[in-house]
C-alpha cells in the first residue's frame, strides 16, 4: 500500500513543468503550491483502477504534503531528510532515509533544472512533455513520466512503471494560495 502512496508524489511534483517550451523548458513555479488531485493506479492483475482523491501543499522551505482522502486517508510528507507517513497520534514516521527521490520532487516543484536536466532526458512534442530517467535506479521504479499540458497547467501526469503498470494523474485544481504563479 505504501508505494501506490509514494508513486504519486513523483507524479505530482511534474505539475510545474506547465511552461515547458519546444527546445528549452522552463519552470515557472510559486514558493507556496496547493491542488487537488484524482489518481488512478492501473494494475496489469486487475480490470478497474485503484481510485484515490486528495490534495496537496508544498512550501519551499517545509516541503510537500500529499493528503489523500478517499478512499483512505492517508498524509504523506517529502523533506530533504527523506519521505514520511501521518501516524494516528499525527507524529510523522520515516519511510525511508533515501534523499535521491525526496530531493528529486523538490527539485520539481521548486523548478530546480539544472537537477532535473541531469536526471532526465527531456522532451516535448506539441502539447506533451516526456521526462525519460537517466540513471539505471531511478528507472527501476519509473520508465518515463508524461505530461498533458493545457492552458500553462498540467492536465494530466501518467507514470509508466516496468512492470507494465500505469498510474494516470488529472488535476483538477491548481492554484497557488498567494494568488502567484
Amino acid at each position: 500500500m505504501r508505494s501506490i502512496n509514494f508513486i504519486p508524489l513523483v507524479l505530482l511534483v511534474t505539475v510545474h513543468f506547465a511552461n515547458a517550451q519546444a527546445t528549452a523548458f522552463s519552470l515557472h513555479t510559486s514558493s507556496d503550491q496547493e491542488g487537488q488531485f484524482v489518481q488512478e493506479k492501473h494494475l496489469t492483475v486487475l480490470t478497474q483502477p485503484f481510485v484515490t482523491k486528495g490534495n496537496y501543499h508544498y512550501q519551499k522551505n517545509i516541503g510537500l504534503i500529499w493528503h489523500t482522502q478517499q478512499p483512505v486517508e492517508s498524509k504523506i510528507k517529502i523533506t530533504t531528510e527523506g519521505v514520511s507517513e501521518r501516524q494516528a497520534d499525527g507524529h510523522f514516521k520515516s519511510l525511508t532515509s533515501s534523499s535521491q527521490f525526496s530531493e528529486l520532487l523538490l527539485a520539481l516543484f521548486s523548478g530546480e533544472q539544472q537537477s532535473l536536466q541531469q536526471q532526465f532526458y527531456i522532451e516535448q512534442q506539441d502539447n506533451r512533455l516526456t521526462l525519460t530517467p537517466k540513471s539505471a535506479q531511478i528507472a527501476g521504479v519509473i520508465l518515463k513520466i508524461s505530461l498533458l499540458i493545457k492552458d500553462n497547467g498540467i492536465q494530466q501526469i501518467v507514470l509508466y512503471e516496468p512492470e507494465g503498470n500505469y498510474t494516470n494523474i488529472f488535476l483538477n485544481q491548481l492554484k497557488s494560495p498567494s494568488g502567484q504563479d
